[in-house]
Order: C-alpha cells, then structure tokens, then sequence
C-alpha cells in the first residue's frame, strides 16, 4: 500500500477525490459502488440486559458470542443463557480461533488501562478463560485492540492503538510452539483518535476507524510500510453517516461497522470494493456491529445500543464473499541465526552486504554493508559494528580475494559512490582493518549498482547507471598507484542494479528491475549483446534486486532478491557455455522470536558465501532488511545459515 497522507489537507483533497469518483454511474459491477440503503432492519434484545454497559461482541460459532461488559466483564452468551467468564472492567473483543476449540483473546482492561491477552478453550460444554500475558502502551490509554493470525509468519499479534495517535504491534503467541509470548514490534502513527481496528489476515490488511472521519487500510505485514489509504469516509467527503464505531471483520474477510447517526450498518469486502449498508430500525444509538453467517446468504449482528449499554441482534441478507484463489509459489519459510547493527538512522538507508574471509582465521572474517546516506560498515560474523569508513553515499560493494591482487591481504573492496559517481576502492590490511585506497572517476551521471569479477586477464568493475547502461573497468596498478580503465559498455533495456559474476567460467549475471535476469560474458572480449534468462513472474516478482551466486560442491545457485514480494528466488545455474537458469525454489525470512530477530522485507542487496566459518560449515547468505523490528529500530542486515536456506532447494 503506497497510498501516502502527510496533511489534513491531503485527506480532505483525497477524500473528495474518492467521493466524486465513487458517485460516476457505471455498469461495470465490479466498480467500487456504494450499495443503495435496503429497508430498516428489525432488531431485537440479545443477551443479558440488566447494566451491561456493552461495548462489543464477537462470534464464537454455534450461535455463541462473547461479549465485553465495563460493568460485569466478558460474558458468555447465546439465545438461552449467559455466564460470566471473568468479572470486571472490559472494552472492545478481538478473537481469533487456533482449532476447533480453542481461540486467542484480547480486550481493553479499563481498570488498569491495558490489553489483557487470554487462551478460550473448550472442554465439553465449559469454556475456560486463561490469561496470558498483558500489553500497556508507555503513558498513553489503549482506544482499541484487534488480533491478526499471520500464516506466513505463524504468529499472532496485537495491534493497539493509543490516546497518542500512535498504534503498536505486539507478537503475544507462537503458532508454531503454542507458546505466549510478548514482543515488541513496531509503532507507528494513525489517526488521531481510534474508535476500533480489525484485521483481516487472508489480505493482511489492517482497518482503523476513526470515528468523523472513516475506514483507513494499513498492510498489517510488519515488514512492510505503515502508510494508510482509505477505505471509506464520511460525508461529505464519502458516503458513511457518523460516527464510526467498533469494527469487526467476519470469517468471510467482510468488514463490518456501524455510525450512529442514523443508526447505519456498513459492509464492505476487499474483493468487490462495495459498501453495502442497512438501517436499523427504532431507537438506538449503534456504537458497534459484528457479523456471523447464517447461511451463505445471510448473517446475523450482534450489536451495542449505546444509549442502554445492551446488545441486540438483527438479520441481514448479505451474500457471503469468497477469496480471490491466487495461484501462489510454495514458499519456505526461514529463520535469521544473527543480525549486524543498525545504520545510524532511520530511513532507506542500508542497501548491500558482501563479506571478506580472513584466510588466515576465518573467525576474523568481515562484513561489509553499505549505508546509502554515509559510507561502508564494517561488521564482524556477529553481526557488531566494529568500523564506519564515512566517505560517501555507497550504494552497491563487492569483494574479490585473488593471488594476482599486489597487497597485504591480496583484496579489493569497491563500491558504487553516488556522491562522487566513482568507484571507492579499499583493502584490508594485516590488522584486519579495512582502509579507504582511492575514487576511481566514472563518466556515469548517477551511478547506481555495480559488482567485481576477477580472471587471468585482471581486476575488473562492472558499475551501471539507471538508464540500463554498464560500464566494465579494468583495475590496474597496486595500492599506491591504482587506475580503472574503461574497457567495455553494454545495455539492458531499463533500470538495472544488482550483478554477479562466476570468477571461474567467465559469466555475468545482471537484473533489469522491472523485468528480470541476463547473461553476458564477463570478459571484456565477449562482445555486447546480453541474452535474457528469466523474466518476472509468479516467482520472481518486480523489482529483481540483489544477486549473488552459492558454489556448491555439485551445482551453483544463483541467490535473487524477489523484492515485490518480500522473498527470494533460488536458480540452478547450467553448466553450459551460455547458461540457463532454472527454478530451485523460494523462501522468506521470518521473525525468529526465540532470539528477538524479526523478518525480512523489501531486500535491497544480498550476498552468499560457500565458505566454511564458525557456525556456519556451509557458508551463509546475508540480505538487507528494509524495516528492522522487534523492535523498531534503523535498517540493518541479516544473517542466514546455508544449511537454513537448503531447506528451500527442491
């Protein structure tokens, strides 16, 4: 989601964008339409009525719903009887079911001003309610919360939006070990006062209402940005009533609300971008609405009347939505074992790993990442950062150990310096130190990615630009003296960035963003027709980013950033004098919450070694991470075991 808001001005203007788009006739019924308002809904008591105080209720199935109650707690009803799981102070119900019998729930604990996260189980016809852990927002009164199920990541986690505008992410159970747990994710901003949220996990797709205001969608994907986009807005810049209150979504994925001016019940379902809408009728004071099908084709609402403080149920007939089946690629999920220390700040920042090996002691081997907006890191295989060389806004780096390499440790470092459009050159010396050497000047006007590939005829750099070209220099001299003399120019159709080339056979493989991956000889001789190997698809996806090739004992992979979907993409490369590439599998980083390392989204750069290092006698691959959680902190990069990423080659 890139939709964007900085000011009121910009919701305003948006909005009525929004409206008078929404209000152009078409026969198309897949445009997004607001429904005309059927007939007034007949609604009826439900539940306990003495001083309830009610403020939302949720579906247990089986005509069962717990209900929350500031005056008698959270309650247990259907049409013939009610029980109190636990007395006490509690605003807004969020569920989400683990099995048949068993559900995660969270509610407002309004006598102590946080969210109480409990297991509902079910043993026979009883209900037992067990807390499990407990979420207080720093100095600020929580307005709502709301659970989301994320299957890629198998946890669950709350979303609890605060008096300060601000909503925080919370990990409170682990899917995969049946765990509680309470980990810190991120916050960020919203809207200014919640009136409620909900999570509908299929889409992973976040909704605040804010009550004269509307509906805004967030991804709910932690590894993702938090900019909003609305999905509907009161008048006169929509088509609700105000005021917003409660959400809820159903099991269909449809989300429910309900404004009280008016007494108007809204749905609205991802698929078909419809709002349909009901008046209730009599006199109430619609504060909140939830929904449980009855049939396919009609759905009962459990509701808060504002004005008594009681629930009440109605009827409505509303087809119940299916999914959009998207044909998806298996995907293996895996863990980080380490992660390196932030950049300095905030912001797109950190974009490209490679790693030097100490040849002597592989315990002293480095990494190196760079950080667009000062210089290169120096890191070493923990992840600390143990030197900042600040000469510029590095982009790419790459590495190469050779014996034909005239210094102490036989190595060059370089990397793409879009401050100076140059080649930075550096070395690490005995001590293990890495040292800035020289800027070799380019004629590129803004020089973007680049990598290193050394043979019997020397040292070279392959740099590019965004307009598609790349520019091969030849490094010569040694430490005291070195040059780069242009040797080679060729063309991919657009943008590209990452490259990689096979030191032994002579190859280079390049990614054209927005359209995928080619080949062309790595010497300088082999002419300047590059050959298309893959394009973007279902399995890679738009932008192709970092690459890297993995030297097994019997295959090579060619390691690819699929950015467009938070992944990566494994390709057997061919042994042929013209390679192929074919498709080995597909993987994604997610939170290792036992050691407090969160996934991995949008990854710039990546590198991969086979080499043997402590901890890791199959080599490791290291990608950047685009938003570092658990909690919110600046970029970094992470670590991954081979023997991790195996898991994925099928």
């Amino acid at each position: 989601m890139n939709f964007k808001l900085n000011t009121i001005s910009a919701v305003l203007s948006s909005a009525v964008l929004v409206t008078a788009l929404s209000g152009c006739t078409s026969n198309d019924d897949t445009q997004n339409t607001t429904e005309i308002a059927k007939p007034a809904v007949e609604a009826k008591l439900f539940g306990p009525q003495q001083n309830m105080q009610g403020s939302q209720a949720a579906a247990l199935g089986n005509n069962q719903w717990l209900m929350a109650s500031e005056s008698q707690g959270l309650l247990l009803t259907d049409n013939e009887k009610s029980s109190v799981l636990l007395a006490g102070n509690f605003e807004s119900i969020s569920l989400k079911q683990l099995s048949a019998q068993q559900f995660i729930l969270a509610s407002l604990d309004k006598s102590q001003d946080n969210v109480a996260i409990f297991k509902l189980t079910k043993n026979g016809q009883t209900w037992q309610l067990n807390e499990l852990t407990r979420i207080t927002p720093p100095q600020a009164q929580p307005d709502a919360v709301c659970l989301f199920k994320n299957s890629n990541t198998e946890t669950v986690s709350a979303f609890v939006p605060d008096v300060r505008g601000l909503i925080s992410e919370t990990v409170i159970y682990d899917l995969a070990t049946n765990q509680a747990k309470n980990i810190a994710v991120r916050e960020f901003s919203a809207v200014t006062e919640a009136s409620g949220c909900a999570v509908n996990d299929d889409t992973k797709t976040l909704y605040v209402g804010e009550a004269e205001l509307g509906v805004w969608a967030i991804n709910a994907d932690a590894e993702s940005d938090a900019n909003k986009q609305p999905v509907a807005l009161v008048q006169p810049y929509g088509e609700l009533k105000t005021e917003i209150g409660a959400l809820s979504v159903s099991q269909d994925g449809t989300l429910w609300l309900s404004a009280t001016d008016g007494n108007m019940i809204y749905a609205y379902h991802e698929n078909t971008e419809k709002l349909s809408q009901w008046s209730l009728a009599g006199e109430h004071t619609i504060e909140s609405v939830a929904a449980s099908f009855i049939n396919d084709n009609q759905a009962q609402l459990v509701l808060i009347d504002d004005e008594t403080g009681a629930y009440i149920q109605a009827n409505v007939n509303y087809a119940a939505q299916t999914s959009v089946s998207n044909s998806k690629v298996a995907m293996t999920h895996l863990h980080a074992s380490a992660q390196t220390t932030p950049v300095a700040a905030f912001g797109d920042a950190a974009d490209d790993p490679a790693i030097w090996i100490n040849e002597q002691d592989a315990k002293n081997s480095l990494i190196l990442g760079t950080d667009k907006r000062r210089g290169l890191m120096v890191y070493d295989l923990a992840g600390n950062k143990v030197q900042s060389l600040n000469i510029g806004r590095l982009n790419n780096v790459d590495v190469r150990q050779h014996q034909g390499i005239n210094n102490e440790t036989h190595t060059w470092i370089t990397a793409s310096n879009r401050t100076l459009n140059s080649i930075s050159v550096f070395t690490v010396d005995g001590e293990n130190k890495v040292n800035h050497v020289t800027e070799i000047a380019t004629n590129l006007p803004e020089i973007y990615g680049m990598c290193m590939y050394s043979s019997d005829s020397g040292h070279y750099v392959f740099v590019n630009d965004k307009s598609g070209l790349f520019q091969q220099y030849k490094l010569t001299g040694d430490q005291d003296n070195l040059s780069g003399e242009l040797v080679r120019e060729f063309t991919l159709p657009s943008q590209p960035e990452g490259c990689s080339a096979d030191d032994k056979l002579g190859q280079l493989f390049a990614g054209e963003e927005d359209a995928g991956i080619w080949y062309i000889g790595a010497e300088p001789t082999a002419g300047n027709k590059a050959v298309k190997l893959q394009s973007v698809n279902e399995q890679l996806v738009a932008d192709v980013e970092g690459m890297e090739i993995y030297h097994a004992n019997d295959a090579r992979y060619l390691v690819v950033s699929s950015q467009g979907d938070n992944s990566y993409v494994l390709y057997n490369i061919s042994d042929d004098t013209q390679p192929s590439l074919s498709f080995a599998g597909k993987f994604n980083v997610i939170a290792n919450l036992d050691k407090g390392i969160d996934g991995v989204g949008e990854t710039d750069g990546l590198t991969v070694t086979a080499k043997a290092l402590p901890g890791y006698p199959e080599g490791m691959l290291i990608v950047q991470d685009g938003y570092n959680r658990m909690p919110l902190q600046p970029q970094n990069f992470k670590i991954i075991d081979w023997r991790e990423v195996k898991k994925a080659i099928r």
